[in-house]
């Protein structure tokens, strides 16, 4: 069984953070360009979530003494572009949803690497709390767009 104290356990769980860091840089850039209040607050909420759930792994990683892990997102650390200014706000949601089941792949690919005790049971936690985002913002863009 690999752990996160072996290399392919650390890359996993690095891999982990980076997608909260892509994902907390991209909500707050969608709710920017969101003309509806309650949009661009989901947004911020879904930012300041994954903001929270970077500094929780960081800080179970450093306590593991795993990695030195910076805990403030200082920007785009992924090969994704920029959100594009979309038309309408179902264009963006889609794009974030896009994102978020990489972000959830990333996730369950972690989870494979069979992480040690308390650690595995926070990112699973986090894991299916990615997942429910996911089913919603697919939810809302299949609404905005009109295909519910």
């Amino acid at each position: 069984m690999k752990t996160a104290g072996r290399p392919e356990g650390s890359a996993a769980l690095s891999a982990v953070l980076d997608a909260c860091r892509d994902a907390e840089l991209g909500f707050h850039a969608a709710a920017a360009s969101m003309a509806d209040p309650l949009l661009r607050q989901l947004c911020e909420s879904y930012a300041d979530q994954r903001a929270e759930f970077r500094r929780e792994l960081g800080g179970a990683l450093a306590r593991l003494g795993i990695a030195s892990v910076a805990t403030e997102p200082v920007g785009p650390t992924s090969d994704e572009a920029p959100l594009p200014a979309a038309p309408d706000e179902s264009v963006t949601l889609a794009e974030l949803a896009r994102r978020d089941a990489s972000a959830e792949a990333t996730y369950r690919e972690a989870l494979d690497h069979g992480i040690p005790g308390p650690m595995a049971e926070m990112v699973e936690r986090q894991h299916l709390q990615v997942r429910d985002a996911l089913k919603h913002l697919g939810e809302l863009e299949r609404a905005l767009a009109g295909d519910i």
